[in-house]
């Protein structure tokens, strides 16, 4: 039987948005959503899972209050899920209008979202260890970085962040370089050394009485290499339950009142000490794999968005699953190094435990579509 009440999603012409939709359809729940450019996104509108669909620019596209009018005129109804930064801030921001219109979500306070910060965080002691965070002007990152103590990563933009064993390495650096956008805010953190599968991640749903109702954790395996080295988003993951990690991830956010989804980003160093990179207010964009593997985030941020009813706290997940991000839209990079036939033939078996992002046996025409899409790009890269 069909849920009544539909998901609301942004952006489906991004794979792992639209990975999260199938997962919902496949549960017998209604998703509908925005697109940037229907016909350039075939896969959905192709997908059996995808009842409605408008065209709308993306939030990074248009301002918060253009997007928020694009919903209302549109009339859409449903539980609104957050899957990048922008949109879990307009949530955060605009909420009692939005619910007004329409939409139903746990959100955060502004005030939560700005606290987050590992700059605001530097006197947390608790389970988790917070690597000291500074921000300055292009001018001073020498001075700032001498301040926090090497290494360092430099965390400017979006694929740009690049990292310094020292202060005179970071000085030929500064003395050297040209195209470096100085004119940015530069944010300045500590470095935690370490390789990529020492990255886990815990995703986790707060009820609105800030009780951790669903979690899930995951251990990286490979990332984007960006302009300046391994610190890009994540194309493979293994599900696995780490313990510790999830209560010192629950501890800071509990403490904190938090409400609606968190993606809390740690590194582990040769102590076993856990530290937290980033908190993200919001669904990680590879919850695909927690999904796949049980954890039933989804369903769960539905129920407590669309039933008066109290939902007891569990982690369900299997740890069974792995994940390669080989379905990938333009705004994300594919699992290169995994990306040739043999794969392709392998993905045609479906196998039970491994999770390609957007890709499902019961999804024939999205799936043809998708196919064809990362044919041209796997080309194009040759």
């Amino acid at each position: 039987m069909t849920n009544p009440t539909p998901f609301i999603f942004h952006d489906l012409q991004d794979s792992q948005i639209f990975a999260l939709a199938q997962s919902v359809g496949k549960q017998g729940y209604l998703a509908h959503g925005m697109v940037q450019d229907l016909q350039q996104a075939p896969w959905v509108k192709h997908s059996r899972y995808i009842q409605h669909i408008i065209e709308s620019p993306s939030l990074g596209d248009i301002n918060a209050g253009l997007f928020a009018l694009n919903l209302k005129k549109h009339a859409f109804n449903g539980v609104f899920v957050p899957v990048v930064d922008d949109i879990a801030d307009l949530l955060a921001e605009y909420a009692p209008l939005l619910r007004k219109n329409g939409l139903q979500f746990l959100t955060p306070s502004p005030q939560h979202t700005k606290q987050i910060n590992t700059f605001y965080l530097q006197q947390w002691h608790g389970k988790l260890s917070v690597p000291a965070t500074a921000y300055c002007g292009g001018d001073d990152i020498l001075n700032t970085a001498i301040s926090i103590g090497f290494p360092i990563l430099l965390k400017s933009y979006r694929d740009g962040f690049i990292a310094f064993e020292s202060a005179d390495i970071l000085k030929q650096w500064l003395d050297s370089v040209e195209d470096y956008p100085f004119h940015f805010v530069q944010r300045v953190q500590r470095y935690i050394e370490g390789e990529t599968n020492t990255l886990a991640t815990v995703m986790l749903l707060f009820d609105a009485q800030s009780r951790p109702v669903r979690g899930f954790t995951a251990r990286r395996l490979s990332v984007v290499q960006t302009q300046f080295g391994p610190f890009g988003e994540t194309v493979a993951a293994q599900a696995e339950w780490i313990p510790d990690l999830y209560d010192a991830a629950v501890e800071l956010l509990s403490e904190m009142g938090w409400v609606g989804f968190a993606e809390v980003e740690c590194k582990q160093d040769q102590t076993g000490q856990w530290h937290l990179l980033e908190v993200n207010p919001r669904l990680s964009g590879w919850s695909c794999l927690a999904e796949a593997d049980g954890a039933g985030l989804l369903i769960a941020y539905h129920q407590l968005c669309t039933e008066d009813a109290t939902i007891e706290p569990a982690c369900l997940q299997r740890s069974t699953t792995s994940y390669s991000r080989i379905i990938a839209s333009s705004m994300h990079q594919p699992d290169w190094s995994n990306l040739n036939r043999k794969t392709y033939k392998h993905m045609l078996t479906y196998p039970e435990n491994e999770c390609f992002g957007a890709w499902d046996n019961t999804d024939k025409y999205a799936n043809r579509a998708w196919a064809t899409y990362m044919l041209q790009r796997c080309q194009s890269q040759t």
